[in-house]
């Protein structure tokens, strides 16, 4: 009987507060209410700080510059690229060959080739790999083939002849992937040109990471050998299935 006393004790007690409590609130001036309200709002101002886009202009930095850049001396987490391999395509690594114009060394001498107006030193083209820097497998080709269907067919077409629909409309025609030249070139060749570009092509180096650079590569060796695959080695159900869509579509 005393606890239940008590209890109802302090819900009295409890109900005279709040109404204490309702009746302060409604003695004050409507503005001093709304001001109450707006108190706990103050605290965004600190919870929205200031912020702004790499390429915009900076008025706090002397060089108005809103991204910063790297500290000299110091190298970004995960940007220390030491293998050369995967990295350049390179076998060493020496300062870039010279390319001069045509006009000023009176022609290509010495095992060099021109190409595009340049001349292009026989040491640049020895120090490119011949080989992937990891295995090429079925994930890596469809990996080169999305990004060479991306950045690369405008120009070089889907098969890589050189008559993609940019060159349909007055742009450079690029080589085909199909000439002995190309055909027998080191791997790293393509991937130095996606990197710094070459003759009218731009770089990509950009656009493209160094891996994907490296399964366009790899996409560009499968369309060579696609059109050069020896007919003595292609599998009897897919020479088969070939012959069957020669008949259908009328060829001998």
């Amino acid at each position: 009987m005393e606890r239940l006393e008590t209890r109802t004790e302090s819900n009295r007690q409890g109900a005279k507060s709040a109404k204490r409590t309702i009746a302060f609130l409604a003695s004050l001036a409507p503005w001093r209410f709304v001001f109450l309200l707006l108190l706990p709002a103050c605290q965004q101002q600190m919870a929205s700080q200031p912020s702004g886009r790499p390429d915009e202009v900076s008025t706090f930095y002397s060089d108005e510059r809103e991204e910063r850049p790297l500290v000299p001396g110091t190298v970004a987490r995960g940007h220390l690229r030491t293998d050369l391999h995967l990295f350049t395509g390179k076998r060493r690594r020496e300062p870039e060959a010279w390319r001069l114009p045509v006009s000023l060394v009176g022609g290509a001498a010495g095992g060099s080739s021109v190409f595009g107006g340049l001349v292009v030193a026989a040491e640049e083209q020895s120090n490119d790999v011949d080989q992937f820097p990891f295995p090429v497998t079925h994930d890596v080709l469809e990996l080169g083939r999305e990004r060479y269907m991306i950045y690369c067919v405008v120009c070089h077409d889907p098969l890589g002849t050189g008559r993609g629909k940019i060159v349909e409309r007055g742009y450079t025609q690029p080589p085909s992937y199909h000439i002995e030249r190309l055909r027998n070139v080191a791997v790293g060749h393509f991937f130095e040109v996606i990197t710094n570009g070459y003759g009218s092509m731009p770089d990509y180096k950009q656009q493209v990471p160094p891996r994907d650079r490296w399964a366009i590569a790899a996409y560009i060796r499968a369309l060579q050998l696609s059109q050069h695959f020896p007919a003595r080695d292609v599998p009897a159900d897919l020479l088969a299935g070939q012959t069957n869509q020669d008949r259908a579509g009328g060829r001998p």
